[in-house]
């Protein structure tokens, strides 16, 4: 595992990743999480997403709007960015990131949802090409190296 923090080329870190357990969830969910992000697990591989406008590999996943949970948040980007549409995912951890330019760190609620078989996926606004990722290889060419942590964080926890 990389030491935290960590940076991308644009400035970016993850700042830390704690994973969560049944007993600090229910307080977790009601923390003021800026995002929420889902690592979609398919054999063992990770779902990673063509980030038009930051033109990367991504984690699916987004902003938590005013008066909506980090949950239904992770659950609607989920949709919205990839057409994938699913009852259940499961907390994983809280993690903070920084971005370029940005003096501020960012709580992010992390989830997790393994799936039976490979999903039809639906390009979006934002992300335009879907690959499935073997954490346990490289690093993908023009992947979120912060995203691939996370991944591979989270993949140690389910």
């Amino acid at each position: 595992m990389t030491e935290l923090p960590m940076f991308d080329a644009q400035g970016g870190s993850l700042v830390s990743f704690v994973p969560l357990d049944s007993a600090t969830l229910k307080i977790e969910e009601s923390s003021p999480y800026a995002c929420s992000l889902v690592v979609v697990i398919w054999n063992l591989r990770v779902l990673l997403g063509f980030n038009v406008g930051r033109q990367q590999w991504e984690l699916p996943g987004g902003t938590v709007e005013v008066g909506e949970s980090a949950h239904d948040a992770a659950l609607r980007e989920l949709a919205e960015e990839t057409g994938i549409h699913v009852d259940r995912i499961s907390s994983v951890a809280r993690a903070e990131f920084t971005f370029a330019d940005d003096a501020h760190t960012y709580l992010t609620a992390v989830f997790a949802v393994t799936l039976d078989s490979a999903p039809a996926m639906v390009e979006s606004d934002e992300l335009v090409s879907f690959v499935w990722w073997d954490p346990t290889g490289g690093l993908l060419d023009g992947a979120s190296p912060l995203d691939a942590e996370v991944a591979r964080r989270c993949l140690l926890q389910e």
